[in-house]
């Protein structure tokens, strides 16, 4: 992720519920401008990626107050589009996480150091399972348990559904979609770079 600041905005989780803050904060880059992960700053990319008609949008954010510390979780539950959402600390984590949600036709996957850790396949249309409703609960406290005990996401959050609304661009204050950071409030899109 290129940014020619340091200052920029970011989504903010507020912990038990789906509005988030715009926040604008300072971010490490490396020595060619590109965001670094600081473990320090709970400050990760998110990304959002269309997947319904092969436009090859992919947009890149920052957000803040997941908490996650290793790998990244990756979902193709996002309302409205359901277009797939990753989040993570490293590019090669979330890239693989998409991969591996593709592979199995849609659904959540959580990976870290190349490997998946937990998944929940939901093939029908990549939003929901055909498997019992008691299959999905039990594969989905694993889930929770697994993105929290071993990700590192906060448990003042809700590690999927949180997740789930980043890119609602009618809920404020902030979302990602395929085309960008969405401001809410001035119902339009704005730069990472608040400067």
């Amino acid at each position: 992720m290129p940014l020619r600041s340091d200052i920029v905005n970011i989504i903010g989780l507020n912990p038990g519920g789906v509005v988030t803050t715009k926040l604008v904060e300072p971010v490490t880059r490396d020595e060619s401008g590109f965001f670094k992960y600081d473990p320090g700053s709970d400050i990760v990319k998110i990304a959002v990626v269309e997947r319904h008609r092969d436009t090859g949008n992919v947009a890149l954010g920052l957000l803040k107050g997941y908490g996650i510390r290793h790998g990244a979780v990756a979902l193709s539950i996002a309302h409205d589009a359901h277009n797939i959402i990753t989040v993570g600390v490293d590019d090669a984590d979330m890239a693989f996480a998409v991969e591996e949600l593709i592979a199995q036709g849609g659904g959540i996957v959580l990976a870290r150091d190349g490997a998946v850790l937990e998944s929940l396949p939901m093939p029908i249309g990549g939003i929901m399972s055909d498997r019992s409703g008691e299959w999905v609960d039990e594969r989905l406290s694993r889930l929770h348990e697994t993105a929290i005990e071993a990700l590192g996401v906060s448990d003042q959050v809700e590690p999927i559904m949180t997740l789930c609304f980043m890119s609602l661009p009618v809920i404020p204050e902030i979302k990602l979609t395929d085309m960008g950071l969405f401001d809410v409030a001035s119902f339009g899109f704005i730069p990472i770079e608040a400067d």
